[in-house]
């Protein structure tokens, strides 16, 4: 009798068992609330339980109780998609938020010019020009569009056009792509509008001695080191032969691999040690009191002319003096948030463009 009785509760046990692995294989094909995904079956659990978490969200962090001054700061799971500087992003780096949103603005577009066609075409390609060409150029050199959706961009793009020139949706595509000299429209497409967004980007983090240089300064020589490059001219040659994901990891490559389909060569050395933001802080100081080079500035809401007449703190501060005789400080790197003034390597880069080297 006892031995029947063990016998039909391993059996009980074993059904039991059995019933609570079924429900958690079906618990793991449904949609979790941090993932927001459906899990496989190679997110098994550890445990047997009702309500097991797959793995992706087991081991993600979730901040949770952070206060500041006595204040719940609100929280944001790092999927879920934050607006930081104007663009739409999440804490795994995932942009396809940003990229709905440059679609639909597109497509917004296309259904107000079909809906008002009574606009002529000349004011249709002038809302074209200063909105979609922004919108796209924006954020283009920041997130990575995968190449599936960029031609569904690029054809919604013509779209908008040939609803501006009130032209059938089947008129060819080559129609605005040839040049004007064969009978084309020229139009500038969305590749070329990034590759100009990206050029710039990368001046920009290139321009001044901080730590966006540094990281750009990285990312650069990991572009050279990966394809066996010596400068910009060697890599652009290489970006040629790959593919749009491929060229799209590195912001240098991508932009390369942008001017070598579009049939561009770019002449550029970005840290080249005779730039000024390659530049030591007291070797830019002294070469501009050797050079007595006037800097054109704001002070007390008033454009003066001025020369650097002294260095401090190891190059961190130069004394100023205006044509009037008037001397304040300016830092020569970083970020003045105190005086107002610029730093000294912005204000020779406003005042003097073409100025973008020296030599000791």
């Amino acid at each position: 009798m006892d031995e029947a009785l063990r016998t039909d509760n391993n059996v009980n046990h074993n059904n039991t068992g059995q019933e609570a692995w079924r429900l958690n294989l079906a618990m793991m094909y449904r949609q979790w609330p941090i993932c927001n995904k459906k899990k496989s079956k190679c997110h098994f659990p550890t445990q047997l339980h009702l309500n097991p978490p797959c793995l992706e969200c087991k081991h993600a962090w979730k901040p949770r109780g952070i206060k500041y001054n006595g204040t719940a700061l609100k929280v944001t799971h790092g999927k879920t998609s934050i607006r930081l500087l104007g663009i739409r992003y999440n804490m795994w780096l995932d942009s396809t938020a940003q990229r709905r949103y440059v679609m639909d603005g597109i497509t917004e577009m296309a259904c107000f010019l079909r809906k008002n066609s009574d606009l002529s075409i000349e004011n249709s390609l002038r809302l074209i020009e200063c909105t979609l060409a922004p919108l796209l150029a924006f954020s283009g050199p920041v997130i990575i569009w995968p190449e599936n959706e960029f031609k569904k961009l690029t054809a919604a793009f013509v779209r908008c056009n040939k609803e501006a020139w009130q032209m059938s949706p089947n008129t060819s595509t080559a129609l605005f792509t040839f040049p004007k000299d064969r009978g084309g429209l020229q139009m500038k497409m969305p590749r070329a509008i990034i590759s100009s967004a990206a050029w710039g980007h990368l001046t920009r983090c290139c321009q001044f001695d901080d730590g966006t240089r540094q990281l750009a300064e990285i990312t650069y020589k990991d572009a050279l080191e990966r394809h066996g490059c010596l400068d910009m001219e060697d890599l652009q040659f290489e970006a040629e032969f790959l593919t749009w994901d491929q060229a799209s990891q590195n912001s240098f490559t991508f932009a390369c691999h942008l001017t070598s389909t579009l049939g561009i060569r770019v002449s550029w050395d970005p840290f080249n040690p005779d730039w000024i933001a390659s530049a030591a802080n007291t070797a830019l100081a002294q070469v501009m009191i050797d050079t007595k080079h006037q800097i054109h500035i704001q002070l007390n809401n008033e454009p003066k002319w001025a020369t650097v007449v002294g260095i401090r703190d190891e190059g961190k501060l130069v004394n100023m003096q205006t044509v009037d005789g008037e001397t304040f400080s300016m830092k020569t790197e970083g970020q003045d948030t105190t005086s107002g003034y610029p730093i000294l390597r912005e204000a020779i880069q406003r005042t003097s463009p073409p100025w973008s080297e020296f030599r000791n």
